[in-house]
């Protein structure tokens, strides 16, 4: 956010009066413009409702060398029987803490069951090597934008898994506290927080203490 204060200091100390009002109108045009901007975003974005299941947190750490590249694969919405038709998905993000020792370098998503691959083992995975996973039955994710998942027919079960590449740039810790996804269902957009956690220590010798997920 720009300082106001600041720019008042030197308009007042260097320049004329002519300049200084100009300085300062276009300093608050600048930050109604970013309030307005965020506004915008945010204006008609609701909770989930019936179209997704409630669920509980989890999540895992690990400690990796400095280098590492790997897919966190343990992020799920499962979708309710309830729905009364398809989410049209517009983008997913790792919710970060101020941790520097992984970079995201990437977001894909795939429906389940639906994009499993073919002679696949297991439904899904926590983590594995590379970005995209080189885990064979964590293949077929796709960018996230544009992505339609329908809902399950009763007695059937399909969830939204969202696989986020990182790579282990520094040492130290960083934490994932959820993933934030966003869709469109029955015409309006939807915010979605997966509570998933993932924390990782970097050199792979570290300690990596687990933390006490809430409820």
């Amino acid at each position: 956010m720009i300082n106001l204060s600041i720019i008042t200091k030197i308009g007042w100390s260097k320049w004329s009066r002519q300049p200084r009002i100009w300085l300062l109108a276009a300093a608050v045009t600048a930050v109604a413009i970013a309030i307005a901007a965020t506004l915008h975003f945010n204006k008609g974005i609701k909770a989930p409702g019936e179209e997704l299941k409630p669920d509980r947190s989890y999540g895992w750490y690990a400690s990796k060398d400095l280098g590492t590249v790997f897919t966190d694969g343990l992020n799920i919405a499962t979708l309710s029987t309830q729905a009364r038709g398809p989410l049209h998905l517009i983008s997913a993000r790792p919710l970060m803490d101020n941790g520097t020792t992984v970079s995201v370098i990437g977001v894909l998503a795939r429906i389940v069951p639906d994009m499993l691959p073919p002679g696949y083992q297991s439904g899904g995975f926590q983590q594995s090597d590379g970005f995209p996973p080189i885990y064979p039955d964590a293949a077929g994710g796709v960018p996230v934008n544009g992505l339609t998942v329908y809902p399950p027919a009763p007695g059937q079960r399909r969830w939204i898994e969202i696989q986020i590449g990182y790579k282990v740039v520094a040492p130290g810790r960083s934490t994932k506290r959820g993933v934030e996804l966003i869709y469109e269902y029955q015409g309006e957009r939807y915010r979605k927080v997966i509570p998933s956690y993932v924390a990782i220590c970097a050199p792979a010798t570290a300690s990596c203490e687990h933390v006490v997920l809430p409820p």
